[in-house]
């Protein structure tokens, strides 16, 4: 009786430690960015800085080289380069009514002038309408307005 009561108590010894042991889950995959999510997908090279915030580099046949900022903003995707920064030197006040002509030209590159006295070329998206192919799309209109600015004022 006594051998049956020790095998009785060292198999509940054991079962008790086998059932008590956690199954190990596979560590959590972090969450991806909004952001690369939705830049993953054009093929363009980009640089998530923050939650919000993503630089496209891009280089064109008038600029070396230059940055496509998108940012998120509540329900806007806003997509911007600063034009100052892009071709430094080449923006004065003499430019300002020029700039403000060939805003007319395109449809949804807005061409504004900050507070701070710097130029941007600029294209709102709302979220709810932005997908992969459309935001490639902006992207790369700003990029080429751009481009084609710095070409005219060579």
């Amino acid at each position: 009786m006594k051998r049956k009561l020790s095998f009785f108590l060292c198999w509940m010894l054991c079962a008790s430690i086998g059932f008590g042991q956690v199954n190990k889950k596979p560590p959590a995959k972090p969450p991806v960015p909004e952001l690369a999510k939705l830049l993953t997908g054009t093929g363009l090279p980009f640089k998530i800085v923050n939650d919000s915030l993503a630089v496209i580099p891009y280089e064109g046949e008038n600029i070396e080289s230059y940055q496509v900022v998108l940012q998120k903003v509540s329900d806007l995707y806003i997509v911007y380069t600063n034009l100052s920064e892009a071709i430094p030197g080449k923006l004065t006040e003499a430019q300002y009514k020029y700039l403000l002509q060939r805003n007319d030209e395109f449809d949804l590159i807005k061409i504004g002038l900050a507070d701070d006295d710097t130029f941007y070329l600029r294209a709102d998206l709302y979220k709810s309408v932005a997908t992969t192919p459309i935001v490639k799309r902006i992207i790369s209109q700003v990029a080429n307005t751009t481009n084609i600015i710095a070409g005219a004022l060579k």
